[in-house]
């Protein structure tokens, strides 16, 4: 299958008149025809207009006409549901929220075509939904237990919830539902502790330049407004894959969730998302195979890793992917004098190419939230490692306010699919070196560090985005900033000079090789006015010697580059368990969660599937 144009891509994934379909009416079904071309095309993000497809197929189909009908059962029965199938595409199988995504529809459609044969593989329904139900049931497993790979992230988030309603909406099968309910019960506990006034706003596995710098874009927003009401969502967007969330019946948010989001009190919360590539394997029992550790591998995006690549071309070859638009690039390491075990892993070392940055390593978060702002950050996160989509740490204030910094990246690649990340503001070329405790976060980088291969000339400066334009009060200094927005104060603080983008007044720009930033956050309450914060910063005692980096203030903060992180003298353990947070804790690795808030409580047991809510 050829490109296809961003736009378009990332277009409807749902249809207005699904709205009036729940509500009973009949509708003009040009909307739905569209979202079978897309499918029947096979381009990416076509599983995305699948699920809404398949909600439309149980639950709407006596109101539809009988042409349309036929075209949504002809795409449902035609469509790839996954890569060992026959014939091209052009879509992403393998990400976290992907993969849910096609073994959801594949599920439903078997079950609910169990006699028919599906004319791309030529299998019966009830061999795609068996088949499928494994995979759903390894992928909640591995969400419940590890964390989200994509960890907090206000655009995939959306992508999880969705196939998540169908699977609880119109199943019997208990086990399958049920642990769908508890998985859906940890992505709403995840915005409910990482959202400042109903934005969601921490650091991400995966986060866009829009949704950076602009809450109100954030894909998971009609899905916050629904639960928490905060007022930021005028009208729903029922063309968004989200649409079924707002529709589904079956499932009620818990007591305890509504009221975690709704807490304004001050709150440190601490989590471990993921694995690290060198912990994966160990997690499995058969290392080399393709549907456990392969998947889980591929959920990270990891394929050019030494951990992977071998795993790479087992799946690359076995499931004949050589046609992907994604994947066509790994056919230069399809050669018989390459397939001796420990030749790829040891060009990888050697080349050390840009593209081991696309995977999404474990993230320790750390988020500091007040009624005020809030502050997050992903605790020394791979320092000096290459970067893809991964966003670092934000400051979030009043009125959707964003304060962050990145080094700008550039995607290995030219073409449409691939191009897109890390970029000028999405992610980082290489990662900093960031640790964060209570309101001020510490953030190095280094970028002398060893080139790569695909590597694109690398930027040396890194730059903070800072909307003077959307703060009551700003000032600039050679190397300070400070914004005021109503009674939160923030300041940015640079080792090196600071310098104004001439074409974006919101891009401050700090030069070097080695650079460090110090943000910290504050009130009305506890500095008095503005000038006396200004003040007050001002006196901070700033220091880089060696590789460390100091900071006096309310505590005496030191970072060093790759090393430990200190608060008043004392080691900061960054190395989370799976929750560490006022309403939940829990160990990596759980098997049970007590979540509880305000005299409400809720127990999830996955290997159960036991949720107690009281």
């Amino acid at each position: 299958m050829g490109e296809i144009d961003m736009k378009v891509k990332m277009g409807d994934k749902c249809f207005s008149g699904i709205r009036d379909l729940d509500e009973g009416r009949s509708i003009d079904e040009t909307e739905l025809l569209r979202l079978c071309d897309f499918v029947d095309q096979r381009y990416d993000c076509a599983d995305f207009r699948m699920v809404s497809l398949l909600r439309t197929r149980y639950a709407y189909w006596d109101l539809l006409s009988e042409p349309t009908r036929a075209a949504i059962e002809a795409s449902i029965l035609g469509f790839k549901y996954w890569m060992d199938e026959p014939g091209d595409d052009g879509m992403c199988f393998w990400s976290e929220n992907h993969q849910i995504l096609f073994a959801t529809v594949e599920y439903l459609a078997g079950r609910k075509y169990p006699d028919h044969i599906f004319s791309n593989d030529g299998h019966s329904g009830r061999d795609h939904a068996a088949k499928a139900a494994r995979r759903i049931d390894r992928w909640m497993e591995y969400r419940f237990r590890y964390g989200f790979t994509e960890w907090h992230s206000n655009t995939y988030y959306e992508e999880d919830i969705a196939p998540l309603t169908l699977l609880i909406d119109f199943l019997d099968d208990v086990a399958i539902a049920g642990k769908a309910t508890m998985v859906m019960d940890l992505l709403l506990l995840d915005l409910a502790m990482h959202s400042y006034r109903g934005f969601f706003c921490a650091s991400s596995g995966r986060c866009y330049e829009a949704q950076k710098k602009n809450p109100a874009t954030q894909d998971t927003l009609d899905i916050a407004e629904k639960v928490w009401g905060f007022g930021n969502v005028r009208e729903y967007d029922y063309h968004r894959i989200s649409a079924n969330f707002l529709l589904m019946k079956k499932y009620r948010v818990p007591d305890v969730i509504r009221s975690i989001g709704r807490d304004t009190g001050t709150a440190e919360i601490m989590d471990s998302m993921g694995l690290d590539l060198a912990e994966v394997r160990g997690e499995f029992s058969d290392p080399g195979d393709i549907d456990t550790t392969g998947m889980f591998l591929w959920a990270m995006e990891s394929f050019t890793n030494p951990e992977s690549v071998n795993l790479t071309m087992k799946i690359f070859k076995a499931w004949k992917l050589q046609r992907n638009n994604f994947l066509k690039d790994l056919k230069t390491l399809d050669l018989p004098i390459l397939r001796s075990p420990h030749v790829l892993p040891a060009i990888v070392r050697v080349l050390n190419p840009v593209t081991q940055g696309i995977a999404i390593q474990r993230a320790n978060t750390y988020t500091f939230r007040t009624e005020a702002f809030m502050l997050s950050t992903a605790q020394a996160h791979h320092p000096g490692e290459f970067g893809d989509q991964q966003h670092v740490w934000q400051a979030t204030l009043p009125d959707g306010i964003t304060v962050f910094t990145t080094h700008p990246g550039a995607a290995a690649f030219d073409d449409s699919d691939r191009n897109f990340s890390p970029a000028y503001w999405v992610g980082n070329g290489i990662f900093p070196h960031a640790a964060q405790y209570r309101a001020t976060v510490l953030c190095i980088y280094d970028l002398r560090l060893r080139h790569g291969f695909m590597e694109h000339e690398r930027k040396r400066f890194t730059h903070a985005y800072f909307p003077k334009g959307k703060f009551d009060e700003n000032l600039m200094e050679e190397r300070r900033l400070f914004g005021r927005k109503a009674d939160t104060y923030l300041a940015l603080v640079a080792r090196n000079p600071l310098r104004i983008n001439p074409v974006d007044p919101d891009d401050v720009i700090q030069d070097g090789g080695l650079t460090w930033w110090a943000c910290e956050l504050g009130t009305k309450a506890e500095y008095g006015s503005f000038e006396d914060f200004i003040a007050a910063i001002r006196t901070r005692v700033v220091s880089f010697s060696g590789r460390t980096l100091s900071y006096s203030g309310k505590q005496t903060l030191s970072l060093r580059w790759r090393g430990e992180f200190r608060v008043d003298g004392a080691v900061v353990n960054t190395d989370y368990g799976r929750y560490d947070t006022p309403w939940v804790k829990a160990a990596r690795h759980p098997a049970r969660l007590e979540i509880s808030h305000g005299g409400k409580s809720l127990s999830l047991d996955f290997a159960k599937f036991e949720r107690i809510e009281l």
